[in-house]
C-alpha cells in the first residue's frame, strides 16, 4: 500500500514567497519554480539554493530544495530541507506534511506521526495526512486506529481508492468480514478490469485470511491479463487456500513442464500433496529443484515432502546435499537435522540442530527439535544444555525452550543424584506463564513431584496434562503409577490400558514431523509455531 505523496509538479505552484523577501531572492525562488514545473531538477536545485544564498530566510526555497531531493530518492536531504523549511514557517502546514512524508520514507514513523498531526493541528481533516496516519497505524500493528483515519479520509472523499484500500485491510484485521466484503465491492465497481490496483486488493484479502472474496477479483484480471504469470500463480494460491485443488492445478498446468516455472512447480507439489497424490507431488517438488538448483524454499519443500512421506534416508541425501551447497542455510540444516533424528541418527541430528540455531539463534522451531533430541544424544548433552541456558538468558517468548530446559535441569540433577529440582520447576512454571494449557509442563512437574515423594500433588499434574492432551503417553502410565501408590488399583488399570493404547514413538515422531511443515514455504508458514 502507497502512503499519500505530497509532491507533484503542480503542488509547487502553490507556493507563494512572502512579500517582505527581497526582489533578488524571489526572482531567484521564481525561476527554481519553474525549473521544477519543466522537471529540470538541477537547475531548479542551483535557483533555489541562489535564493537561499541572497535570503537564508526563504522556507519556500527550502520546500523546493526538499521537493527536488526527494524526487531524486534522496530523503536524507530532503528531511533535512524540510526541517528548516518547519522552523522557519511553523505554521506552514505544507511543509509540515512534506517533512512527514520525508520521514514516511524512511520508515521513521514516530516522526512522521507528529509530523502529520501537526499537520491536521493547522489544518483539520488534511485528507493525505489523515489517510497517512492511517497507513502508519496499520504497520504498528493498531487497525482499530487505522480504520478511524481511514473512513475519516473517506468522508472527505468517498471515492478515494488508496483510503478504501486501507479501509479493507483494517477491516480484514479486525475480522469484520461483511464490512470487508462490502469494501471489495466498492473497490471491484470503482477499478477497471484492466486496473493493476485490483491485483493489490486480491492480494490483501488472500494475505488476511480471505482467499475466497480474492478469487473473484482475480478471475476478472486474469481474464484481461490471461498471459500474465503474476495473476496466475497469485489466483492457483487462493484456489489452494480455499481447497479447490483442480483448478489450482489447472491454473498451473499452462506453467509446468519442460519449459515450465520452477515456481509453479513446486506450488503443484503442495496442491498435490493435499490431494494424495504422493507420487506426483515428489515429482512436482524434485522438477522445481532441478530447474533452480539454488533456491532454498524448493530444496527444502523436496526434503520435507520425502521426510512426510516416510521417505527418510531420501530426506537425509536431499537436505545433506542441500547443506552442502548452501551452508548458511539454517532451515535447510533443520531438516537435516530433523532426517537425521528420524532416521535414529541422534547424534548427527544434535550436532546439526545446535549448527541450525548457532546461525539462527531466534528459531523456535530449531530450538524445539534441539530439546526433543537431547536424551538420545549423550555425547551432545553438554552442548545442548549449554545452548539453552545461553538462549534463556536473551527472555524469549518460547514455552517450548523453557519447557525442554527444565526437563534437561531434570534428568541432569537425577544423574547426579541430587534431589534440588528447584532451577528446573522454575523453568517449568516460566513455561507455563507463556502457555498456561502446556500439557507437557504440567507432565514434568508431575515427574519431579513423584521423584520428590509427593504423590497427590503428582496426581494433580498428571490429571491437568492428560485433560490438555489425553494422548500423552507418559501421563497416562505416571498417573497408573501413582494412583497404584496410594491403593487406586483400579484407577491405576484404567490408565495402564490407556498407555497400552497409545504408541510413544509414532507421537514423538509426528511432533517432529509437524514442527518441519511448520517452516515449509510451500505451506505458506510465515511463524514458527511447533
Amino acid at each position: 500500500m502507497q502512503f499519500y505523496r505530497l509532491i507533484a509538479v503542480s503542488v509547487i505552484c502553490c507556493v507563494a514567497a512572502s512579500a517582505y523577501q527581497s526582489d533578488d531572492a524571489l526572482k531567484a525562488f521564481e525561476q527554481a519554480r519553474e525549473f521544477f514545473d519543466h522537471r529540470d531538477w538541477d537547475q531548479a536545485e542551483r535557483a533555489a539554493a541562489k535564493a537561499i544564498a541572497i535570503d537564508p530566510h526563504l522556507g519556500d526555497a527550502e520546500i523546493l530544495l526538499g521537493l527536488v531531493a526527494t524526487v531524486q530518492s534522496r530523503f536524507n536531504e530532503a528531511e533535512t530541507h524540510f526541517f528548516k523549511a518547519v522552523a522557519l514557517e511553523p505554521e506552514n502546514y505544507q511543509a509540515h506534511a512534506y517533512l512527514g512524508s520525508t520521514y514516511l520514507e524512511q520508515k521513521k514513523l514516530s516522526e512522521a506521526v507528529r509530523s502529520f498531526e501537526k499537520v491536521l493541528e493547522l489544518n483539520p481533516g488534511n485528507v493525505a495526512a489523515n489517510y497517512n496516519l492511517g497507513l502508519i497505524a496499520l504497520e504498528q500493528g493498531a487497525p482499530a486506529d487505522a480504520l478511524v483515519r481511514f473512513q475519516t479520509t473517506l468522508r472527505s472523499s468517498p471515492v478515494d481508492v488508496p483510503a478504501l484500500t486501507g479501509l479493507l485491510t483494517s477491516q480484514l484485521m479486525l475480522n469484520r468480514v461483511e464490512d470487508a466484503r462490502h469494501t471489495t465491492e466498492q473497490l471491484q465497481r470503482l477499478l477497471e478490469d484492466r486496473d493493476p490496483r485490483l491485483l493489490q486488493v486480491a492480494a490483501i484479502l488472500a494475505e488476511h485470511g480471505d482467499p475466497a472474496a480474492a478469487i473473484p477479483v482475480m478471475e476478472r484480471l486474469r481474464k484481461a491479463f490471461p498471459q500474465s504469470w503474476d495473476i496466475n500463480y497469485n489466483l492457483a494460491v487462493a484456489c489452494f487456500r480455499t481447497a479447490q485443488y483442480e483448478r489450482a492445478v489447472e491454473i498451473l498446468q499452462p506453467f509446468t513442464g519442460p519449459e515450465g516455472r520452477a515456481e509453479a512447480s513446486d506450488m503443484l507439489g503442495a496442491i498435490e500433496e493435499k490431494r494424495g497424490h504422493i507420487p506426483e507431488a515428489e515429482r512436482a517438488f524434485a522438477e522445481a529443484v532441478a530447474r533452480e538448483p539454488s533456491n532454498e524454499d524448493y530444496r527444502f519443500d523436496y526434503g520435507n515432502s520425502l521426510a512426510q512421506h516416510n521417505k527418510v534416508q531420501s530426506a537425509v541425501t536431499v537436505f545433506r546435499t542441500a547443506v552442502g551447497e548452501m551452508p548458511r542455510s539454517w532451515r535447510l540444516r533443520i531438516g537435516l537435522g530433523s532426517g537425521y533424528y528420524l532416521a535414529g541418527e541422534y547424534e548427527n541430528a544434535a550436532q546439526t540442530l545446535l549448527d541450525a540455531v548457532r546461525l539462527k539463534p531466534d528459531s523456535v522451531v530449531g530450538w524445539f527439535l534441539l530439546g526433543e533430541a537431547y536424551e538420545s544424544a549423550p555425547l551432545s548433552e553438554r552442548k545442548i544444555e549449554t545452548a539453552f541456558a545461553s538462549y534463556l538468558q536473551t527472555a524469549p517468548r518460547d514455552a517450548w525452550a523453557y519447557y525442554h530446559y527444565g526437563a534437561i535441569l531434570y534428568l541432569r540433577a537425577q544423574a547426579e543424584g541430587r534431589r534440588d529440582y528447584q532451577e528446573a520447576v522454575s523453568n517449568l512454571n516460566q513455561a507455563l506463564h507463556l502457555n498456561p494449557n502446556f500439557a507437557e509442563a504440567h507432565l514434568e512437574l508431575g515427574l519431579i513431584a513423584q521423584a520428590e515423594g509427593k504423590t497427590e500433588q503428582s496426581i494433580t499434574a498428571f490429571e491437568r496434562a492428560i485433560n490438555l492432551e489425553p494422548e500423552l503417553v507418559t501421563a497416562h502410565y505416571r498417573l497408573a503409577l501413582a494412583y497404584k501408590r496410594i491403593g487406586k488399583q483400579d484407577r491405576a488399570q484404567e490408565e495402564l490400558s490407556r498407555f497400552r493404547a497409545l504408541k510413544e514413538d509414532e507421537g514423538q515422531r509426528a511432533r517432529v514431523l509437524k514442527s518441519l511443515a511448520t517452516i515449509s514455504a510451500s505451506e505458506g508458514a510465515s511463524a514458527e509455531q511447533p
